[in-house]
């Protein structure tokens, strides 16, 4: 399951009124149907049954997993596939809603910090690296640091100009 979160659309009005319409996000709970599909020309095929609801709709996780429960109960051939298609959903719908709340959290922290912070030391010649890391499957954001000789920091510089020539080229291409 996956939220789509829509773009504030903002128009004039032909009294220059400025008009700003929020569309709902978009939340979908996608679950297997046990024992397969059957069509209605009758043939069984595996898959997975696909249920969208927005604020527009219910717009509640009992309603979404109700529908994806009713939905997967109606189309396989398996008489418990409701149970677990609504259970299904049920969690993942509290799961995604971790994930976004942590993703909106790091996007605050993200936008605060620089992407990467470097401080050169005279005395001891080295390069202080310092950034964060987000992994994208947790949403857990981790502080990563790195110490670079000044060859090294100058080399890593040359790879960047490198790969950015080669972008331009294949771009040219």
């Amino acid at each position: 399951m996956w939220a789509v979160e829509t773009d504030t659309l903002v128009t004039r009005n032909a009294n220059s009124h400025i008009r700003k319409v929020e569309k709902p996000a978009i939340t979908i709970a996608t679950v297997d149907a046990p024992g397969g599909i059957v069509t209605k020309s009758g043939k069984r095929i595996s898959g997975t049954v696909i249920v969208a609801d927005s604020a527009g709709g219910y717009g509640d996780k009992e309603s979404l997993a109700a529908m994806a429960g009713d939905t997967v109960a109606r189309v396989s051939t398996d008489s418990k596939a409701g149970d677990k298609a609504y259970e299904d959903a049920l969690e993942q719908y509290d799961t995604d809603r971790v994930l976004e709340k942590r993703r909106l959290a790091n996007n605050y922290v993200l936008a605060k910090e620089p992407a990467l912070k470097m401080v050169y030391t005279p005395s001891t010649d080295v390069w202080d690296v310092a950034w964060l890391d987000e992994d994208i499957s947790t949403g857990i954001v981790t502080p990563r640091s790195k110490k670079l000789t000044d060859a090294q920091a100058g080399y890593m510089y040359q790879q960047y100009q490198e790969a950015q020539i080669t972008k331009k080229i294949q771009k040219d291409e």
